[in-house]
Formats: structure tokens, C-alpha cells, sequence
């Protein structure tokens, strides 16, 4: 699909041949555009239950081509040539060139979400191996200390340099990964690679009276150590650390097996800051990919809920002109003006179960992420309003208590879209600012909005019940309502599962479960 998007570009920019007018070239490019438009949606419905995240994409890409208004563009660029306007159309192809580069960004940002996914396991995993390598050296080091035999510990030692060679060799081919995927990650600091003590030998170097060597401790790195922030260039770092610790441990065996403990302990003790500045390294990538990865979510959402809420504004619309003209008509109705009304309501139904089945999808990448407790809440009452004012809809029920729901849902949109642009700014302000750096970066430490905003949210969740507590109270105090209302019960009932709900997700705030 993306090589879809990269040929009709290219087609744009093509030379046209003398034999082919260029109005014909152009309607052709103008077909099949149209046709990767047809073919975004069927993808998409044939993703839907496998890979719902891609089928997402699709359908955004689609509802943004749609907005760019690409398909009329191109057509009335067919106009132009038609007319020997090549001015002006030479500028419109330049527009819409770059609203198709615009299309493909988002198609390919799918890729990305992979990317990022792929890099944060990797380094989960070499987290994991550092730790328990951190862990045997601390356990040999406090051994040491405690004056057990050297000759058990020296080999222990040198197990364990053994496996953190292996780790760095997996650690300089992630780098290489990282760079192959970015290749303007900074390479071009690269070109110095020497490792920490680099030119000493495997456990050599110049030795001093005793006849330790004289190498750098956790300031290994050095001047000559590229200090770019980007992942690759952290990595190569988080590789040099490794190796630097690596050869305190072959110092540390050759003292062991020489019976000097305390000379032994020193390069340990030496070792262990390097792993932990190698683990430092790993952390900060960790942080830099959640970041990255929040910022596409975010977009993501941004992008699918500002659709939602054009479509839920326009069914809000039309539930309120019907319930207009039928209260102007008052009871004089037509039977074809009865049946009109039924057939819009009918359609309105049907983009209120649209809404709803973009909501599911939009539920679905919030609970992929995990990080947030009240977006997932709110967003499944969007859904379960959705399909409530769809059934009422169908019926051809376009009172009071039907558009109060839709406005609910409207009034939900607004409200989660503010507080995903206020989770973009405080991103943007923390990119810009270069906060953060150094920071241990936990699975789930940066959440996709900060509580503050979750907590905004599930009170605004506790007034709308409140609201809709209100309405049903008085439709049971009128008592005339009710035969008109023959899913009331249903409909109080599912209030206080939305209560028992909205107290779950508040308490796992409170707890900090999702931390």
C-alpha cells in the first residue's frame, strides 16, 4: 500500500510523454488514485480481525486523503490541462504531491509502530540479561569480601567476563540495526570507536608498581566517546561500557588467581560501575522509545477521534432538525413526511453505529498501550452511547433523552481531544526543553496522559452518570414516559455498571496500578 502512495507520486512527477497528452496522463494518475482510495477501505475490512491496529491506519489514511480533498484536486487539475491553464496546473500538482507525501507519512508511520515495538523488547530483553549480570557480579564481589576461596571465584570471574562479551556483541549488533534503520542516526560520530581503555590488551595496558593497569573507571568513556542522544549512538555507548567492564573483570581473575583480594574487589567494584552506566544507557533508550511511541499514539488518536466527533456533531445536527420539523408539524404529518423522517433517522442510526465501531477501534490502541485507565473508560461509554442512541435511532426516536445521549457523546470527544492536545504540548515542551535525559525509563513509567488529566476525566464521567441519574429520575416521577420508555430498566441498569466502572478505574488511579 505504501508503494501505492510512493508510485502515484512518482507518476506525478514523471516527464510526460510527446505522443500522451498530459491531460490524459493526468486522468489516468486521477484513476488511480481513486483506485488506492477503494483500496485502503477493502484492506482494511479484510484486517479488521487480524491486525486491527493496521486496519485503523487504513481507514485513518482514507478519512485524511479524504480531508486533503486529494481526488478533487486531481481532477481539477484534469481541468486545467484541459483548458491550457499550465500554470496554474503545474501548481496544483505541486500541492497535491505534497498532500500525497502527507498520506504516505501516515502510512508509514505504521511501520514505525513496528520499529518502535521491535526496539522497546530488544531492549527490555537486554535489560534483563544486564541485571542478572549485575547481580552475579555483586554476589562475586561480596564473596570476595568475604574472603572465599580464590581459585572457585577466579573461575566464576571469568564466566562471567565470558558472558558479558557475549552480551556487548549482541548489544553492538542491535547498534547496527539501529543505524541500518536510521541512517542519519550519527554515524558520522562513529569514526572514533575506540572502547574504554582501548589499546590495553585483554587484560593488559601499562601496569603500574603493583601491576594493575591504569585505565579509566566509570568515566571510561572518555572525550572521544560520541555524546550523541539518538538510540544507536546510546547503544554503541551502552557497548563500550560493557566492554570496559568486561576487562575489570579479567583484572579482577588474574588478581583473584594471584590471591589479591583487595586489588580483586577494586577492579570488581570498578566493573559494577560500568554495568550500571551501561544499564543507564539502556534505560534512556527505553524512555526515548516510549516517547516516541506516545507521540504516535497520540497522533493516532488525535487523528481518529477528531473524525469521530465530526460525525457525532452531524448526527447531533440531524436528530435536532427532525425533532424540530416534527414539532412544527405538530401530529399534521404526512405519511410521506413520516416516512422521510423514518428514513433519516434510519441513516442517522447507521452513522451512530459507525461512531461506535470507530470508538472500538479507538479502545483498542489505548489498551494495547496500558498506560492509561480513564481514556479506555471514557472511550467504552462513548461506545455503549453510541450503540444506545443507534438502536433509539432506528426506531425513529429522536427525543429529548436520545439527543441528550448523542450530546453526551459529543461533549466526551471534546473533552478526551483536550486532553490528548495537552498530553502533545507537554510532550512537544519536553522534546524541545531536553527534559528528562537520565531518567530510569520503567515499562510504564510515562503514561499516555498525566493523571491529572485522568483524574479531570473520571470526574467529568461521575457528573455525566449524575446527569443521566437526573433524567431517569424524572422520567420515572412523570410516570407518563414510561410505555414510551420500555428500555428504562435496562437503561438504569447499565448506569450503575458505568458507576461500578467509573469507581474501578478512579481507585486504579488512587493505587497507581497501571504505574
Amino acid at each position: 500500500m505504501v508503494l501505492a502512495v510512493m508510485a502515484v507520486g512518482e507518476s506525478a512527477r514523471a516527464v510526460p510523454e510527446p505522443q500522451q497528452p498530459l491531460q490524459e496522463r493526468q486522468e489516468s494518475l486521477t484513476t488511480q488514485f481513486r483506485d488506492l482510495e477503494r483500496s485502503l477501505l477493502r484492506l482494511a475490512d479484510l484486517l479488521a480481525t487480524s491486525d486491527p491496529r493496521r486496519a485503523g491506519l487504513l481507514r485513518t489514511a482514507f478519512e485524511r486523503s479524504n480531508d486533503l480533498d486529494i481526488d478533487s484536486r486531481l481532477a481539477n487539475i484534469v481541468g486545467l490541462l484541459q483548458e491550457g491553464q499550465l500554470i496554474k496546473a503545474g501548481a496544483a500538482q505541486g500541492a497535491a504531491i505534497e498532500n500525497m507525501r502527507l498520506l504516505l507519512e501516515l502510512l508509514e508511520s505504521g511501520d514505525s509502530d513496528r520499529r518502535l515495538s521491535n526496539t522497546k523488547e530488544e531492549v527490555k530483553r537486554h535489560l534483563a540479561k544486564l541485571a542478572k549480570i549485575i547481580a552475579r557480579q555483586r554476589d562475586i564481589e561480596g564473596s570476595t569480601e568475604s574472603g572465599a576461596p580464590p581459585g572457585p571465584l577466579a573461575e566464576r570471574q571469568a564466566k562471567l567476563a565470558d558472558d558479558t562479551r557475549g552480551l556487548t556483541d549482541e548489544i553492538d549488533g542491535f547498534a547496527k540495526r539501529l543505524d541500518s534503520r536510521n541512517p542519519s542516526s550519527g554515524k558520522e560520530s562513529s569514526g572514533k570507536e575506540s572502547s574504554p581503555g582501548a589499546g590495553d590488551g585483554e587484560a593488559g595496558g601499562k601496569a603500574g608498581e603493583d601491576g594493575e593497569e591504569q585505565t579509566e573507571g566509570a568515566g571510561a568513556s572518555g572525550s572521544n566517546e560520541p555524546q550523541g542522544d539518538d538510540e544507536a549512538a546510546r547503544a554503541r555507548r551502552t557497548g563500550k561500557r560493557l566492554e570496559a567492564a568486561r576487562k575489570r573483570m579479567k583484572q579482577a581473575e588474574e588478581r583473584l588467581e594471584e590471591s589479591r583480594g583487595k586489588q580483586a574487589r577494586e577492579n570488581q567494584e570498578k566493573a559494577i560501575e560500568e554495568l550500571e552506566a551501561a544499564r543507564a544507557e539502556l534505560e534512556e533508550i527505553l524512555r526515548q522509545v516510549r516517547e516516541e511511541e506516545i507521540e504516535r499514539l497520540l497522533v493516532h488518536l488525535e487523528t481518529r477521534l477528531r473524525s469521530m466527533l465530526r460525525a457525532e456533531k452531524a448526527v447531533l445536527s440531524g436528530c435536532e432538525k427532525l425533532a424540530a420539523a416534527a414539532a412544527s408539524l405538530a401530529g399534521g404529518e404526512t405519511g410521506g413526511q413520516i416516512r422521510e423522517r423514518e428514513l433519516e433517522a434510519a441513516r442517522l442510526s447507521r452513522e451512530q453505529s459507525a461512531v461506535a465501531a470507530d470508538a472500538a477501534k479507538a479502545l483498542v490502541l489505548v489498551r494495547d498501550d496500558g498506560s492509561a485507565v480513564a481514556i479506555p473508560e471514557a472511550l467504552e461509554q462513548v461506545r455503549l452511547d453510541c450503540l444506545q442512541s443507534a438502536s433509539r435511532l432506528g426506531r425513529g426516536d429522536v427525543g429529548g433523552t436520545t439527543r441528550g445521549i448523542v450530546q453526551d457523546v459529543v461533549t466526551s470527544l471534546e473533552e478526551m481531544l483536550a486532553a490528548l492536545e495537552r498530553a502533545q504540548r507537554e510532550q512537544s515542551q519536553k522534546r524541545d526543553e531536553g527534559q528528562g535525559g537520565g531518567r530510569p525509563a520503567q515499562p510504564g513509567e510515562q503514561p499516555l496522559v498525566d493523571k491529572l488529566s485522568e483524574l479531570k476525566m473520571i470526574r467529568t464521567l461521575q457528573m455525566r452518570i449524575n446527569t443521566r441519574t437526573k433524567r431517569f429520575s424524572q422520567l420515572l416521577a412523570d410516570g407518563v414516559e414510561q410505555a414510551e420508555e420500555p428500555e428504562l430498566a435496562d437503561a438504569i441498569r447499565r448506569l450503575a455498571e458505568r458507576q461500578v466502572k467509573v469507581e474501578r478505574a478512579a481507585r486504579d488511579i488512587a493505587t497507581g496500578r497501571t504505574e
